[in-house]
């Protein structure tokens, strides 16, 4: 019933999607063809289950449903690694007495949350499945292409489109799924996604977008160990892609600075490392992308370019993988 989900998200492009399904196909796997899922996210009048870090949804498929609830987790570049626990349904109607009791906060009221709770959002999309075998691993692969709707989906409210693969580990080892990805890579078109369908949703019923991005420090604290730099630096960079990804230019100049502190820290590495000469490469890339940016649509074609690159994605999935590879 409970379980750590560890999946690594990558919004696609619909152009590419054709080349990486045909790449899947060339692995061992099981394969399972597209079926509709319909998802309804719930939360209270004060979103407490999202100060809780939580997210609760009912899903349903051919006459069958599923309680859900994730726990606080945490995310690197676009691998998520969150507590899940779900509970089958005869019917899609809330019971939070089924779920273990330790999951949530002392001295919490459930039959007071439960009547709290009211329908958020929705999402509504087909997925296709790959269980591919790779490495020592079992990796799940779904494409996802649907939308996300505000409130109900029959209400006319805003939607948001969802165009992603997720690859979750079944059983083996994390390194895989980055390898797997970096493999699915070699084409453009993808690009490593930070936040879930939930937290979309999240950000679409409250209006919540990249208006401004946070102030970079002026300086990173180099002291530290390599596993608190790192994975500090990776958020940053999804900060500012997001940033400009949303039409925000100054979004490009964090992503300089960003870029400057990953050249940095490989530089002070007692080994030459290979990711080196990509980050370099990605820099200059960077700085040479001077399309006249005069519109929001020019900003955003402009930064698609560049993030939804295979090097962008294949230098993002190296440093993953140096993360990884650090002692805990």
């Amino acid at each position: 019933m409970g379980s750590v989900e560890i999946e690594l998200k990558l919004s696609v492009k619909p152009d590419a999607i054709p080349a990486v399904r045909q790449q899947l196909f060339q692995f061992p796997h099981d394969y399972t063809s597209p079926q509709h899922l319909t998802n309804i996210y719930f939360e209270t009048p004060d979103n407490q289950l999202r100060r809780w870090d939580m997210g609760l949804r009912i899903r349903g498929f051919d006459g069958h449903y599923e309680m859900t609830i994730k726990t606080a987790g945490k995310v690197i570049g676009g691998l998520h690694q969150r507590p899940e626990f779900n509970i089958p349904l005869h019917q899609p109607k809330l019971d939070l007495a089924l779920f273990p009791a330790h999951i949530w906060p002392e001295n919490t009221d459930l039959a007071y949350l439960q009547a709290q709770l009211t329908e958020l959002f929705s999402t509504d999309f087909n997925r296709e499945k790959w269980l591919v075998t790779y490495g020592e691993s079992e990796i799940e692969v779904v494409l996802d292409q649907g939308t996300i709707f505000s409130g109900n989906k029959d209400s006319g409210d805003q939607t948001l489109p969802i165009c992603e693969f997720e690859l979750e580990l079944i059983n083996g080892n994390i390194i895989d799924i980055l390898s797997l990805a970096n493999k699915l890579a070699s084409q453009n078109g993808l690009r490593l996604a930070n936040k879930s369908k939930a937290a979309r949703g999240y950000a679409l019923v409250h209006g919540l977008s990249h208006k401004t991005l946070t102030k970079l420090p002026k300086e990173l604290k180099w002291q530290q160990p390599l596993s608190v730099l790192l994975p500090e630096i990776l958020a940053q960079w999804q900060e500012q892609e997001e940033g400009w990804l949303a039409g925000l230019p100054e979004g490009k100049t964090g992503l300089a600075q960003v870029l400057q502190w990953m050249i940095e820290l490989t530089k002070r590495q007692t080994e030459r490392l290979p990711i080196l000469d990509l980050l370099l490469e990605l820099k200059a890339a960077l700085s040479t992308n001077k399309v006249e940016a005069e519109t929001l649509c020019a900003e955003t074609l402009c930064a698609e370019t560049l993030c939804y690159s295979a090097s962008w994605l294949q230098c993002k999935l190296a440093l993953m993988q140096w993360l990884m590879a650090q002692p805990r």
